[in-house]
């Protein structure tokens, strides 16, 4: 029996050995799926993307990508995703197998590109979910891997093009956050310096170049130009393409509104939000509010209407918890003004203390 076993064995073996030596950067066949999964996963289109995201998996069922493209088809589906919510559990799940599974593509050499980015962007997204709902404890364990795959990425970056974006984002933000927040520089000391003219450079490679990684690519070019570079012309820019690529998308579409109302491009945040008229799920109702708000106070003057547009924005953003501390942030803002020109600047200095606590954003805090 052994000698018939031992072949009956390896022919139920075989396909899945085969299927953990697939490497997608061989097969354009697959990464054209998976692009096409994160258009439509990007685009709030989650029947499209979820068919794509089975087909890659039955194709490939040993490989990392069918894993981390249906986590991110939760967190999107869900969004704003809050760990009160059971998806986040999912989410969780799917990108820790995501990362199993790449240490296993880390021991053949044919995988191993493969194998270290899904390693690190398996922790990289639990990281950012985690840190966008303030719970930065969560992040310790990934943290130490997370930096050696990031500076082993450095190296790879030729060979697998979305290396470009960690890259890009460590050397940028390693020399950034250090300048905007002096306390850090002594923790920050030892780790390998970085360049912000090269990192930006880095990132827009990633924009042009990379799958997996352009759309994320793409928005932290926006967000870096808000919150360090101090250029709100050269956000929109990027926050346009996203809205203009991912119409359906709630964050990018809030994100633009944010963008274009500090601009004080009422007239073109008109159109975002007249394009978002049949969307009545809270988050778009708070990007409603703060629409409204703005309009209200730099508009049409009406301080009424302004401060109960404000005052919805904060309550709706409070239900989302620490993910919309920015649109909180913007709503005690407005209210500071609106007392400011009240005279009753001890009740504007209070409102402004409250949107200091939520945010760190300059162009939010500085008007």
């Amino acid at each position: 029996m052994r000698s018939l076993a031992l072949p009956l064995l390896l022919g139920f073996l075989s396909p899945v050995f085969l299927s953990a030596q697939v490497s997608y950067l061989e097969r354009p066949d697959l990464l054209g799926k998976v692009e096409e999964c994160l258009q439509f996963t990007y685009n709030f289109s989650f029947k499209e993307a979820r068919e794509l995201q089975r087909e890659l998996a039955a194709a490939t069922p040993q490989h990392p990508a069918p894993l981390f493209l249906d986590a991110l088809i939760i967190y999107w589906d869900h969004f704003p995703l809050v760990p009160e919510d059971q998806a986040s559990g999912q989410f969780e799940e799917l990108m820790n197998r995501t990362v199993e599974m790449a240490k296993e593509m880390q021991e053949a050499e044919d995988t191993y590109l493969e194998g270290v980015f899904f390693d690190l962007f398996g922790r990289a997204f639990k990281a950012m979910f985690w840190a966008d709902n303030g719970r930065a404890s969560k992040l310790i364990p990934d943290l130490a891997p997370m930096y050696r795959q990031t500076k082993e990425g450095f190296e790879l970056k030729e060979q697998f093009e979305e290396f470009y974006f960690s890259t890009g984002l460590y050397n940028y933000y390693i020399e950034a956050y250090p300048e905007a927040h002096p306390v850090y520089k002594p923790f920050l000391a030892f780790m390998q310096k970085g360049d912000k003219k090269l990192g930006l450079q880095q990132l827009n490679h990633a924009v042009n170049h990379s799958i997996y990684l352009k759309v994320e690519s793409i928005l932290f070019m926006s967000l870096i130009q808000l919150k360090y570079e101090k250029d709100l012309s050269t956000a929109s820019l990027y926050a346009e393409r996203l809205h203009r690529e991912y119409p359906n998308n709630i964050y990018y579409q809030g994100h633009l509104v944010t963008v274009l109302l500090y601009l004080s491009r009422y007239d073109k945040a008109k159109e975002i939000i007249s394009f978002m008229k049949h969307q009545h799920d809270d988050y778009s109702e708070m990007i409603r509010s703060m629409a409204s708000a703005f309009f209200a106070e730099k508009m049409d003057e009406n301080s009424r209407r302004a401060e109960r547009d404000y005052k919805s924005t904060i309550e709706y953003a409070t239900g989302f918890g620490p993910f919309a501390d920015q649109y909180a942030a913007i709503g005690y803002m407005g209210l500071s003004r609106l007392e400011l020109k009240s005279g009753d600047e001890k009740k504007s200095a209070e409102y402004a203390r409250k949107a200091a606590r939520l945010t760190s954003y300059p162009f939010i805090l500085e008007n």
